[in-house]
C-alpha cells in the first residue's frame, strides 16, 4: 500500500512539474509599486512544497514538511491561501488565511496570515487547537515561474488559550505555477 501510494503523489508531482507552464494571460500588472518593488496582482495560482523544521529554536524541534495552495486570482494584491503542515511527532495544522506576493528583479517576497486548527500528537503543546500562523517567504522566480525559497513562520495562540508557547519553524521550498 505504501509503494502504491507514493507512485501515486509521485505522479502528481510529476504532473505538477511538467505541465506548470506560466499562464500570461493570468498575469497583469502590478496594481501598484513601490520604486522598483511590484506589488503583484492577478498571477497563476500556486502549489507550494516544504520541507524544514518545527519549533527549530527549542529543544522539541522535530522535521516537518507542508503542502499550500495560493489562488492566483486577487482583490488587488491580496489572495487566499490554505495549506496543512505536519511534523514527525505527529503535530498536524491545517490553516487557511490571506498572502500577498511582493516582487523585487526575481525575488518574490510572500508574505502570509493565517489562521486553523493544531492536533498535537506527540508534538510540543501550543496550548489549544485554534492557533494562527504568520510567516514570510523569499524565493527565486525561475523563468518558467517555479520558485525556489526559503520561509520562516510562527504559530501561536495570541493568548486566546491559558497557555501560549509558540512555535517558530524554518523551511525549504518549491513553488510550481499551476495550469488551472
Amino acid at each position: 500500500m505504501k509503494a502504491f501510494s507514493r507512485t501515486i503523489i509521485g505522479v502528481v508531482l510529476a504532473f505538477f512539474v511538467w505541465n506548470h507552464p506560466v499562464l500570461a494571460e493570468d498575469t497583469q500588472r502590478a496594481p501598484f509599486s513601490i520604486g522598483d518593488i511590484e506589488f503583484l496582482g492577478n498571477e497563476p495560482s500556486y502549489l507550494d512544497l516544504g520541507a524544514g523544521a518545527f519549533n527549530f529554536n527549542d529543544d522539541e524541534t522535530s522535521a516537518a514538511g507542508y503542502i499550500e495552495y495560493r489562488y492566483g486570482k486577487k482583490l488587488l494584491f491580496i489572495g487566499p491561501v490554505i495549506g496543512l503542515m505536519a511534523n514527525t511527532d505527529g503535530g498536524v495544522f491545517g490553516y487557511g488565511g490571506i498572502y500577498a506576493n511582493l516582487k523585487y528583479q526575481k525575488l518574490i517576497i510572500t508574505p502570509l496570515a493565517t489562521l486553523g486548527g493544531y492536533h498535537q500528537g506527540g508534538s510540543k503543546d501550543l496550548g489549544g487547537t485554534f492557533q494562527f500562523k504568520t510567516g514570510i517567504n523569499f524565493a527565486y522566480q525561475f523563468d518558467g515561474g517555479s520558485r525556489l525559497g526559503i520561509r520562516l513562520a510562527h504559530v501561536s495562540n495570541a493568548n486566546i488559550h491559558d497557555r501560549n508557547p509558540g512555535e517558530n519553524e524554518i523551511f525549504l521550498t518549491y513553488a510550481l505555477p499551476l495550469a488551472f
